[in-house]
């Protein structure tokens, strides 16, 4: 393998996890989702899509604690922001990874041409 192709494999990976993130952006929209527990109904608890007036106890199953909650507004702004997050990540993933094949691809070109 060639020191070229390792630079493109190397810069083909920023291409895809830039893909992942604007895919995950892309899907994240609709409603709510609870990671945490729903407390529905007294005692009933579940995780899952929220529904409107219902809380989201962020819970943290590693060390078994509560992280706060979030009503259904807060949490489907919550995924907003995550979602913008999401896709100023892979804009900017995606960009670097096209700046460096297009960086080697064009340096390629140009060595192959004098050669």
């Amino acid at each position: 393998m060639s020191f070229r192709g390792l630079l493109l494999g190397l810069f083909a990976v920023p291409v895809v996890v830039g893909g992942y993130f604007l895919t995950e952006a892309a899907t994240a929209g609709g409603t709510p989702r609870c990671d945490g527990i729903i407390q529905a109904y007294g005692d009933a608890e579940r995780s899952g899509p929220m529904k409107p007036g219902e809380t989201c106890d962020l819970y943290d199953f590693t060390d078994s604690r509560s992280a706060g909650t979030r009503t259904y507004e807060q949490q489907r702004k919550a995924q907003e922001e995550g979602a913008a997050d999401d896709y100023r990540a892979g804009g900017w993933w995606l960009a670097y990874g096209v700046a460096g094949l297009t960086a080697v691809t064009v340096h390629l070109g140009l060595r192959r041409g004098r050669g």
